[in-house]
């Protein structure tokens, strides 16, 4: 049976007794909260064939995939236990004594935290990702609202969370889960006074208009949402006339994997007019037509990327596709292409296609692709590829991109991000409101402490 949607009573209802158990819940020890941590993953791993099938049903990702992601969760919430035993973040930060007076700084918990997962990982940003785990080891307690694209996977993972609640003797309120496909039901849980921080994984829109009602409460607090990115990737000349097809392989197999659907997938790739060579434009098309088109989340998703593409038709040139390939949700691969000139004056030509598309934007000179690269929009991430016969126009370049993104690739393609002490996953806003830290990598509990100085 599908769970049903949340009244606005019981999401106000859900934050009342999420603030109530607060106190007691930021009081139990680090090793206590450890202990809680563990025996999440250990009852996630007694579902784990139940959660995987529940998952495939709902979203097509495929069962290989699906397990990894389940794998990942698991590893994340046993390295947060570990965080969590050594309190290391409690530990008071000393200041020099002024006068003989003790100065030092002390973490504290924010409060409760509200999570809103994202749609295209139902296992590891959502009901048990680095969001709520890293929130329930600092102390606060958290309420999710599940994804409607996939909320019976959702309640399947609450489930487990309340039997480790249970164990190990926790706040029955330190963890709660609601389900709403209304609009208004998130804007509830956004706008209630009690909710301390706020973590969103999701389309630029809805980030937007999330981040838009939480600055205009009487309290706004800290959001952290990470939304729509484009992942720039630029391709210099002697790169790609030393190898176009290796590149053109590359590319194309990042733009399609998982159909697309991850939020690091390369939306643009700018190259120099002349590298537009017969040779390129050949190697783009073999690999696009040699690829699969794979299925897409759900048919709401396939049908919004299908009316993206559509649109984009009508204003730029298909240069590519993986041709019509029988299936209900398959996602066709699409490469579209316009000159510098016009992607420098037509913005709402750049926004994300969630799917696997991108454009091919060919610049006129190097001081258009320079003019490019100064105009674009914070992204997650993006990529430079180059052979040290391109170090001149690399060197200008690079610091131009630093600016603009949170994770910069050389040579490289950048879907795929390994969790860990030295993962970043932000960017200057549209991909984030805050990027300093992100849902992804060991850090990511730091969202959701404050700093209290402290004088005798």
């Amino acid at each position: 049976m599908t769970p049903t949607d949340a009244t606005l009573d019981e999401v106000d209802q859900a934050v009342v007794r999420a603030d109530g158990c607060f106190t007691i819940f930021r009081k139990s020890s680090g090793f206590t909260r450890s202990t809680f941590l563990l025996q999440i993953k250990e009852e996630l791993q007694k579902d784990q064939a139940e959660i995987i099938d529940s998952a495939d049903q709902e979203t097509a990702l495929g069962k290989e995939r699906l397990s990894m992601e389940f794998q990942r969760a698991l590893g994340e919430i046993e390295n947060f236990s570990k965080i969590c035993a050594k309190e290391s973040w409690l530990q008071p930060i000393p200041g020099t004594k002024t006068i003989g007076k003790k100065r030092e700084i002390k973490m504290l918990p924010l409060g409760p935290v509200a999570v809103i997962g994202a749609c295209n990982f139902p296992l590891a940003i959502s009901v048990v990702g680095t969001d709520t785990i890293s929130a329930l080891m600092v102390g606060c307690p958290v309420v999710v609202k599940s994804h409607p694209g996939h909320p019976k996977t959702c309640e399947k993972l609450a489930d487990a969370v309340r039997r480790a609640i249970k164990i190990t003797k926790m706040p029955n309120d330190c963890f709660q889960l609601f389900h709403g496909e209304k609009n208004e039901v998130t804007q509830c849980l956004v706008r209630h006074p009690l909710i301390s921080a706020i973590a969103f994984t999701g389309s630029l829109a809805g980030g937007s208009a999330l981040h838009g009602i939480n600055q205009e409460r009487t309290h706004p607090v800290p959001f952290y949402a990470e939304m729509g990115s484009l992942n720039p990737l630029f391709a210099l000349p002697c790169l790609l006339h030393s190898n176009c097809k290796k590149f053109a392989q590359g590319f194309v197999q990042a733009v399609n994997l998982y159909a697309g659907q991850m939020c690091t997938k390369p939306g643009a790739l700018f190259i120099l007019k002349s590298s537009l060579t017969n040779d390129f434009t050949d190697a783009l098309q073999a690999a696009t037509e040699n690829q699969i088109a794979l299925p897409m989340l759900n048919a709401e998703v396939h049908a919004n990327y299908e009316y993206t593409c559509l649109q984009l038709e009508k204003e730029i040139q298909l240069l590519c596709s993986s041709g019509n390939q029988p299936s209900g949700n398959n996602g066709e691969i699409k490469i579209f292409t316009m000159d510098g000139k016009r992607f420098l004056k037509s913005k709402h030509l750049r926004a994300e296609a969630f799917g696997p598309s991108s454009l091919l934007v060919v610049a006129e000179d190097e001081n258009q692709l320079l003019r490019i690269a100064k105009s674009l929009d914070g992204s997650l991430t993006a990529s430079l590829h180059s052979t040290e016969e391109d170090h001149l126009l690399r060197q200008k370049i690079l610091p131009v991109l630093e600016s603009k993104v949170g994770r910069l690739l050389h040579n490289g393609f950048p879907p795929g991000v390994v969790p860990g002490k030295a993962t970043h996953h932000g960017g200057p806003w549209p991909s984030t409101t805050d990027s300093r830290f992100t849902s992804i990598g060991d850090h990511g509990y730091q969202r959701f402490l404050r700093p209290l100085l402290r004088q005798s």
